[in-house]
Parts: C-alpha cells; sequence; structure tokens
C-alpha cells in the first residue's frame, strides 16, 4: 500500500506495478497482459513521473490513432492520475491551453498549438502525437517519448522520425535520470509489425538492473533506520548511485495476470477464458508469445501487404476530448467506408459461438479491392439475432442503408421451436432497422481445396480481388487468419477444422475454434464469384451441381 501524495488516501499496487515503478530506468520496455493494471498504475505513473521530474518540459506521447487515444489511453490513464491526486482541469488540461485562473506555468517551448496536448501545473507538455497522421515530430525538441500500444507503432517511424527529435540539450535537466528517456509498452504483440518490441529484449542491461534494485533494497534499508547524519548521509550516496544507473539502463520485462492474483482472482481468469477467443486469451490475458503458422490457409497473407489503418481522427479531434462521447463506438470513426457503396456481409453460424465479416468492393489504382472494414462476433448467452442488432447499432448513422448479403446452404437451416431460418432472421432484423438488404443465395459451400487456390491466388494480387483489411477493426479476424492451419483431406488442401469435431469441454471450448475465419471466406467467394452490380443476382452453376 501507497498514499497518494496529496491526500492520505491509500492506494494499493501490485507486484507488476511495484516492480516497474521501482526500477524507472531511462529506458523502458513493458508488455503486460490484461488484468495486470498496466495503463492505470504503470503508464500513468510514467507520464506523472517525467511531468514532475522535468516541469516546463516538451514531451511526446505517441498513439497508433486518435481513436485508440480517446477510446483506451487516455480514459485509463486520467484513471490511474486521478487515483494518485491528479485531477483533470485542476493539475492537468487536454486540448486547450489552461485558462490564466489555473495558475500554470509556461513550458520551456513557446509557440506551439495546445490543441492535441496534455499540460501540466508545473508547465511540462505531452505532445499527442498519431501514427495514422503524416509525422510532426521531426520539427520538435523532445524531452522524453512515451508510447502506449506500442504492437502499432511502426518501428521506422519512431527511428526515423521521433528519435531524431528526442535528443539535443536542455541545461534544465542534465541531472535528471528521464532527460530524453523512452517508454513503451503493449500487450503482447501478435505480428510482424509488433515484432520490434520483442526484440529490444536484446537491449536489456541486466548487470545495471540488478544493481539498481539491489541499491533500493539498500535505500529501504537505511530510510527505516532514518535517526543519524550516517544514515542521512547513507540515503543520499543511495539515491545518487540508484539515479545515474537509471540514467544508463535498459529495461525490458513481460507481467502477465497472475502478477495480480491479489486483485484477480481465479474464477475471474476462467470468465476471461470462457469469454475471450482463444488466441485474444492466450496473448493478452496470458501473455504468450503466439505467432503465425508458416504454413498456414491464408498463408499469403502478410500484413504490410493486407492491413492498413484507416480511422477517422478529423471526427475524434472534433469531440475536443469528451472521453464520454468517443467510447460510444459507431461507423462515424471509421475513414475507409465509401457511402456510394453498399456494405457487404456474411456470417458462420454456430450455437456457441456467431461471426460475421464486413466489406465493401471499392476500385482504386491497382484495380478491384475486397476491404474487409470490420468483422463483429458474439459468444453465447448471446446469439445470432444479437450480432445482427450490435451490427445495425453500428451502422446505423449511414446515409446508405443497402447491404448485400451472401449466404450459403449452412443458413437455410431452422431453429428448433421455429419455421425461420438463419437468413430469414438476418434479413428481419436488417429490415426491421431500415436497411435495405440485397439477399444472394451462393448454394452449396465451396470446397475447401478451391477456395484454399482461390483465397491465395487473391492474397498474391492475381485474378481476384486483393484482400485489405482496416488492422484495428479486424483483430480477432486476423489472429484466427494467421492460425489457421492446412491439412490434407480427401479431396486435397482443407481448412484445419479439427478442434471443431471436439465437444465443447474446458479443455477444447467451442470459442477454440475457428469460426470467423469462415464468414470472411463467404463474404470473399460472394463478392468474387455473385458480385451485386444493382441488378438481380443469378449464381452461376460453378461448384453448386
Amino acid at each position: 500500500m501507497q498514499k497518494s501524495l496529496n491526500s492520505q488516501e491509500q492506494r494499493y499496487f501490485n507486484i507488476a506495478q511495484l516492480d516497474a515503478n521501482a526500477v524507472n530506468a531511462h529506458d523502458e520496455r513493458i508488455i503486460a497482459s490484461r488484468g495486470v493494471g498496466k495503463s492505470e498504475g504503470i503508464d500513468s505513473s510514467k507520464v506523472a513521473r517525467n511531468a514532475l521530474y522535468m516541469p516546463r518540459s516538451m514531451n511526446a506521447l505517441l498513439t497508433p490513432t486518435y481513436a485508440k487515444l480517446l477510446q483506451n489511453t487516455l480514459p485509463a490513464v486520467g484513471l490511474g492520475l486521478e487515483r494518485m491526486g491528479y485531477k483533470r482541469d485542476i493539475h492537468w488540461v487536454v486540448g486547450r491551453k489552461p485558462e490564466k485562473k489555473l495558475g500554470f506555468k509556461e513550458p520551456y517551448t513557446k509557440g506551439f498549438d495546445y490543441s492535441n496536448s496534455m499540460t501540466w501545473f508545473n508547465g511540462s507538455v505531452f505532445k499527442f502525437i498519431s501514427f495514422e497522421t503524416k509525422m510532426s515530430s521531426n520539427s520538435m525538441s523532445l524531452d522524453s517519448v512515451i508510447g502506449f500500444e506500442a504492437k502499432y507503432l511502426k518501428y521506422d517511424k519512431i527511428i526515423n522520425e521521433v528519435s531524431q527529435a528526442n535528443r539535443g540539450r536542455n541545461p534544465h535537466f542534465e541531472n535528471c535520470p528521464y532527460h530524453h528517456s523512452t517508454y513503451y509498452s503493449s500487450d503482447m504483440p501478435t505480428s510482424k509489425g509488433g515484432m520490434w518490441l520483442i526484440e529490444e529484449e536484446k537491449k536489456m542491461t541486466h548487470d545495471l538492473i540488478d544493481a539498481i534494485k539491489s541499491r533500493i533494497a539498500d535505500l529501504v534499508y537505511f530510510m527505516k533506520k532514518r535517526s543519524t547524519s550516517y544514515t542521512e548521509r547513507q540515503i543520499a550516496e543511495c539515491r545518487k548511485d540508484i539515479n545515474r544507473w537509471r540514467s544508463k539502463a535498459f529495461y525490458f520485462k513481460e507481467y502477465n495476470i497472475f502478477d495480480n492474483l491479489e486483485l484477480i482472482t481465479p474464477e475471474r481468469i476462467a470468465e476471461f477464458k470462457r469469454d475471450l477467443p482463444p488466441l485474444i486469451f492466450r496473448t493478452s490475458i496470458l501473455n504468450q508469445r503466439i505467432f503465425k503458422q508458416p504454413n498456414g490457409f491464408y498463408s499469403a497473407l502478410d500484413e504490410d501487404a493486407h492491413f492498413y489503418v484507416d480511422d477517422n481522427s478529423s471526427y475524434f479531434l472534433n469531440l475536443e476530448y469528451d472521453l464520454q462521447k468517443a467510447a460510444s463506438e459507431t461507423c462515424l470513426a471509421d475513414a475507409d467506408l465509401s457511402e456510394d457503396l453498399p456494405l457487404c456481409i456474411a456470417f458462420d453460424y454456430n450455437s456457441a459461438i456467431s461471426s460475421m465479416s464486413i466489406g465493401q468492393t471499392p476500385f482504386n489504382v491497382y484495380g478491384q479491392e475486397l476491404r474487409t472494414v470490420n468483422s463483429m462476433f458474439v459468444k453465447t448467452p448471446d446469439k445470432l439475432q444479437d450480432l445482427v442488432k450490435k451490427f445495425c447499432k453500428y451502422y446505423s448513422p449511414r446515409i446508405n442503408r443497402d447491404v448485400v448479403y451472401y449466404y450459403d446452404s449452412t443458413a437455410i437451416h431452422t431453429y428448433a421451436n421455429t419455421s425461420e431460418s438463419f437468413a430469414d432472421l438476418i434479413i428481419r432484423i436488417l429490415r426491421d432497422h431500415g436497411f435495405n438488404v440485397i439477399d444472394v443465395y451462393i448454394g452449396n459451400p465451396m470446397p475447401h481445396q478451391s477456395k484454399h487456390l482461390y483465397i491465395d491466388m487473391a492474397l498474391k494480387g492475381a485474378k481476384y480481388m486483393f484482400p485489405s483489411f482496416n488492422l484495428h477493426r479486424n483483430e480477432y479476424l486476423k489472429l484466427a487468419m494467421e492460425q489457421a492451419g492446412v491439412k490434407v483431406g480427401r479431396n486435397g488442401f482443407e481448412k484445419d477444422k479439427s478442434m471443431e469435431k471436439l465437444e465443447d469441454s474446458p479443455e477444447f471450448p467451442d470459442e477454440q475454434k475457428t469460426h470467423i475465419t469462415d464468414s470472411w471466406d463467404t463474404l470473399f467467394i460472394g463478392c468474387n464469384f455473385y458480385p451485386y452490380n444493382g441488378a438481380d443476382v443469378q449464381p452461376p452453376a460453378s461448384w453448386n451441381n
């Protein structure tokens, strides 16, 4: 327990938070699973540390997109700061220049735009730099850099642009161990773009970290015996050594949910396992390192070639940092949507998990594209109708109400107690919510070997619509596609769905069996072989004979 700096309230820190905040190295890379308390207990402490140790400094706070900044980072970090006693609009403000009545000090840097900044009472500033927009940091002179959700930050931009700005001599902070410091945190990377963060482990200065921890133990010992001039001198020597070593130290650490068992009970961990997709549970909760299968069903899928980031930054900036409005997720924040095109949708139907993929088919300079703008799922006790309503709510602001619904013979099954099929239910709910549904029946499912061949060709840019995916709207789909294996069956290559033959059990829960990829396969087949052009669509004979 620790007392807040501004009150008598006691605050609890778990083992991971105590460890990260005790080391406080000049350069830090923290990979922590959900449930550890990274944002509230570690990230927020680093922000407060740099602000307080370097008054009137100019710092950068990096974010993949303004959407993630307003929906994820600021709410969590703001809560952590408030628990430390630092209140918004009293000790710090965001999105505006502080009013004179607040009595804030001026930063050393003059003439900058306060609109995308966090400003502290002592004049420290954190400029928000989004990687979705053209970088502006290389024209700045920074005193430190902090980057949250670092697995989404491109390493080449960090090195070539941000790092170039994080240098230069500032005589006001010559003796501060955090001057020009770097701090990056994230949950476990699962793709090539985030692998740089794991590679940073090689830079760990083990001897210095061990020395810092040992000297901290000495400091605690002398502070408990604080009664003589000798102990006061020892305390001063300990602090001098710790700060000197911190200024040269590089710390890399991974934490998982078991570092917070005092608050996160085994029962809660079991709930996470039940409620989250398996790959998300293993990476985001257990913090396991899981990478793409080298010879999987979607082996040609490449993060650089097929995934893009395209959030509507102007939409979020116009919210003027109203975090409550930013938390309301709708398609208004999606800059990759075209109002001129219908939404194309396809589903996978299962009693335990229902999933869908959403796409559009715009033309670009390279030809026609199958742009997967979103994917969604619900798990039991929510059912298919809940997933359709989730879609309707998300896309309710759209002016264009056309939806092309692709479905095969698996969608014409009926519920046990009704004559309404899966397809009938989806069409009914969409129309009840004001959508104009063009339903396209594509017959029997395409054989796996043909599907594997056509998708592989498309991913390699040959013949079919080129698949692209919104990275931040398709996290679960991306992981599932990267982990989908291949086996050789009677008819050639097949997607390895052997896990789906096992009964649902704690060892083999249904949520660990890839279903969401099947919804995307249907979307791909529908858009490529049954394209809607405003006229009635008649399925070709092809594989349905």
